[in-house]
């Protein structure tokens, strides 16, 4: 299983990205960081270019995984991804059950909820 969910959209990253934050904050999701790092990176597989990052928490869900282990920062926060390719805008999504596997089960359960949050936010763009 991958460590992502990624969907390929017909439409302009910035207004698929705009459209993304409102939709996370809709969600009662928390946006603690943006980063657009401009850039473009030539693979085997297409050009990469305009890498968007954007850095989301859930309040409740923090205090859980904190009760858990003081120490739970370092795999905060979950991050959602846009860029553009020659073939299309993706936007997707890490998922925390798989990259937080390290933390142990107990964090894999309570991920479960917002992860799929997650992926819904992206179905619904």
């Amino acid at each position: 299983m991958s460590f992502y969910y990624v969907k390929k959209f017909e439409r302009d990253l910035d207004e698929l990205w705009e459209e993304l934050k409102k939709r996370v904050e809709e969600e009662g999701l928390l946006i603690v960081g943006e980063r657009i790092p401009v850039s473009i990176v030539e693979r085997e597989d297409g050009i990469i270019a305009d890498y968007h990052v954007l850095f989301i928490c859930d309040r409740e869900v923090v205090a859980e995984l904190v009760r858990l282990d003081p120490n739970i920062g370092a795999l905060m926060p979950c991050t959602a991804f846009g860029y553009v390719r020659e073939d299309g805008v993706y936007i997707g999504v890490g998922l925390p059950s798989m990259a937080w596997r390290i933390a142990g089960e107990k964090v894999v359960e309570l991920m479960k909820p917002m992860e799929e949050r997650l992926r819904k936010i992206i179905d619904s763009l």
